[in-house]
């Protein structure tokens, strides 16, 4: 069959696209605050769509050039004498029953000021080790939830380390209650997203004068809601 021709995007049209995509982002994050976790794996889509850069992938930042640039980090580097596992996008919530993985943004934001870094650094430094050592950095994060587990495609087979992550709490973090033990409620892979988005979000309003307005994060009302609940 004989390949179809292409033809290029006005840029204006492009600009156009990227607030719409900025849109859907916006809302996704209010429907995570609002409780509705499982919208964290179209965060992850609305993530690919604008960051992700390779091969027929065309990030939609980087083809408006707004890709370049310092990010704003929320995470920091990981420890490398910390024995224990990190995941620095994401705490816990505790209640008197349960335990819940929250954005830091639904826990009033980062304890640390958020830096900027180069965007290369942002997207493939490790964010995450699991209780075997084994690391993640955004970009894998965003691309296994995107590509694998829900946001555009469900796989029927997913990877070990990140199924480990998702679903096994190869984090280990746990909650305790009259000696008994359990893991935290909520997928640490979802709140990773709903961090990231607003990483996201607050570099390009901060940086990107013409995106200001469409791109102010979303801070939740109430930094006490539990996603799923």
């Amino acid at each position: 069959m004989a390949k179809r021709k292409r033809k290029a995007r006005p840029k204006g049209e492009l600009k156009k696209e990227l607030i719409e995509q900025l849109q859907l982002l916006r809302n996704a994050c209010e429907a995570y605050d609002n409780g509705l976790e499982a919208i964290g794996k179209h965060i992850s889509l609305s993530l690919r769509v604008l960051l992700h850069h390779h091969g027929q992938s065309r990030s939609l930042l980087e083809q408006l050039g707004y890709r370049k640039g310092r990010f704003f980090d929320s995470a920091g580097p990981l420890s490398p004498r910390n024995l224990l596992t990190e995941c620095n996008l994401v705490g816990l919530r505790v209640t008197g029953e349960d335990g819940y993985y929250l954005p830091l943004i639904s826990m009033g934001g980062s304890p640390k000021p958020m830096k900027r870094v180069k965007f290369l650094k942002w997207w493939n430094d490790p964010v995450l080790k699991d209780n075997k050592k084994r690391t993640f950095c955004r970009r894998e994060l965003i691309l296994h939830v995107a590509d694998t587990d829900g946001g555009a495609h469900v796989d029927p087979e997913l990877e070990e380390a990140y199924l480990a992550i998702s679903r096994e709490n190869s984090l280990g973090w746990i909650f305790s209650k009259n000696s008994i033990e359990s893991a935290l409620k909520g997928r640490p892979e979802l709140a990773c997203m709903r961090q990231i988005a607003h990483e996201l979000l607050c570099t390009l309003s901060e940086y990107v004068p013409e995106l200001k307005e469409h791109a102010q994060p979303v801070i939740p009302a109430d930094p006490e809601t539990t996603p799923g609940r």
